[in-house]
């Protein structure tokens, strides 16, 4: 009887861990950069940072095109974040469709109708 309470107490402890580190909004902040790659295209430079205020995400591409987000969503429990952006300049529209998990953001983005795979990773630097 007391190995199978003592076998239950550890794998609690060893499952605790799992159901403390919740997906949380704040998971979205920050700068991500990576690349995207159009189809038929060559891959291009992208990085995009994200804030959060008041429990929105809002944002700006740094690149290739600085521009600010004009709609940003994030659902933590799924992952699953898109945003857009237009260029003025060149009126094109930039549209991304993804998940995030852990320290990537993949899925797809649109720069005017012309769709490609995206990869971004979030910048985790600590300063020592």
């Amino acid at each position: 009887m007391r190995a199978t309470v003592l076998s239950f107490v550890i794998a609690v402890v060893l499952m605790a861990p799992g159901l403390s580190s919740a997906a949380d909004i704040n998971d979205v902040a920050g700068t991500w950069s990576g690349n995207w790659t159009p189809k038929g295209g060559i891959i291009d430079a992208v990085t995009v940072e994200f804030r959060v205020e008041s429990g929105k995400v809002s944002g700006k591409f740094r690149t290739p095109v600085a521009m600010d987000l004009t709609k940003v969503t994030y659902d933590p429990k799924t992952g699953v974040v898109s945003f857009e952006a237009t260029d003025a300049k060149a009126g094109k529209a930039y549209k991304v469709d993804a998940k995030l998990t852990g320290n990537d953001i993949k899925g797809t983005m649109t720069v005017g109708t012309t769709p490609g795979e995206v990869l971004l990773i979030k910048w985790t630097y600590i300063p020592r």
